[in-house]
């Protein structure tokens, strides 16, 4: 195991890479980032449309599966965003049995064009949990009314679910219930699975401070670079009050897991901030931080010394809030965030559909 790795691992937090492509499973380079001490990976429609629009490795499948009938560009993404992940789920399976079933996760967006539609959401997270067929694959729904009722449907069918898009206290505090009355309902009607079902929740941080610092006034400069820490910071006091609750601990004492946090978009948007703020930040006790390449490139490369400054900074951050809350609407900023990612992967979705339409217009 990298040496740096093994400082933050130390504290309790997992490290995940948020980035793959076929190349990286195919080369075995995924396999050398978990020999590293990566325990994870998680995926995006972003991810995937840059490895198809880079990576001529997928040419050849796409043109297999087009010649065999399949003529619908969506189809023919999943069918190659399921070998991958399956794949990926087979190089983290040690990790994952190692574990005893808590890390070695790897995880695999619905299509963002359902965030909104709940029937389909769960259509479809069911479908890909099942081409899958990897107990430590995690189907990732967006954090917003319409994900909740998915995320409580997923986990209560032995589904392990990863949440995504949360920016706001409020909302990952009902993607938490969400995750624990699907634990409920599982509890009743298959309760030997309980143990078996796991989910995170992905806590976005940098695009937080990248809205906040335009809006904070001078004479509040000190708190530039804060915010986005200050607000997962409360987060992860949030999580210690609902997992420590009576009602979630009855579920625990039948084998439940917690729902971890998860740590996205943490890498530094502002090139005068330090590249690892939000990751020497936010090191604490049952957490996740999924990096890009280049993020955990300078981890692995430099010395750092780390600490838990999620619990030993804490009465630090509260002042931050106070500080801006006559400034800021937190909730303002956190709504259109959540919008913009949903607009964003979107996006990227019709691109990589795009994509995979052009390639087979030549065929």
């Amino acid at each position: 195991m990298n040496n740096e790795l093994s400082k933050i691992k130390f504290f309790g937090q997992s490290i995940w890479l948020d980035s793959i492509s076929r190349q990286m499973v195919r080369s075995g380079e995924l396999q050398e980032k978990v020999d590293d001490g990566v325990t994870g990976v998680t995926s995006n429609p972003s991810i995937f449309q840059k490895a198809l629009a880079s990576e001529n490795i997928y040419d050849q499948s796409i043109k297999d599966i087009f010649d065999s009938g399949e003529k619908n560009p969506k189809k023919i993404f999943q069918a190659i965003s399921i070998k991958d992940i399956s794949d990926a789920c087979n190089v983290l399976l040690p990790t994952f049995n190692n574990s005893n079933g808590t890390d070695g996760f790897v995880s695999i967006e619905i299509d963002p064009k359902l965030a909104n539609d709940t029937e389909a959401s769960i259509e479809e997270g069911r479908y890909l949990s099942q081409s899958i067929n990897k107990p430590n694959v995690m189907i990732k729904v967006p954090g917003t009314e319409a994900g909740f009722p998915v995320i409580e449907n997923l986990i209560g069918s032995g589904i392990n679910v990863n949440v995504t898009l949360l920016f706001s206290r409020n909302m990952y505090r009902k993607a938490a219930q969400a995750y624990i009355k699907g634990l409920r309902y599982i509890s009743k009607t298959n309760p030997e699975k309980i143990k078996s079902v796991s989910s995170v929740a992905s806590f976005f941080i940098s695009r937080i401070d990248t809205a906040a610092d335009s809006i904070i006034t001078d004479e509040l400069s000190a708190n530039r670079g804060k915010v986005a820490i200050a607000n997962a910071v409360l987060a992860y006091q949030d999580y210690k009050e609902i997992f420590s609750d009576e009602d979630f601990l009855y579920l625990e004492n039948l084998g439940a897991n917690k729902q971890k946090l998860l740590w996205a978009s943490t890498s530094a948007k502002n090139p005068s901030y330090d590249e690892l703020i939000y990751v020497k930040n936010l090191i604490g006790k049952d957490t996740v931080n999924t990096l890009p390449e280049a993020t955990l490139a300078t981890i692995k490369d430099n010395s750092n010394k780390y600490e838990n400054k999620i619990e030993s900074k804490l009465q630090g951050y509260k002042k931050v809030m106070n500080d801006v809350d006559g400034v800021l609407n937190i909730d303002d900023i956190t709504t259109t965030l959540l919008d913009d990612g949903i607009r964003l992967f979107r996006e990227s979705f019709d691109s990589l559909l795009e994509e995979i339409d052009s390639k087979t217009s030549n065929y």
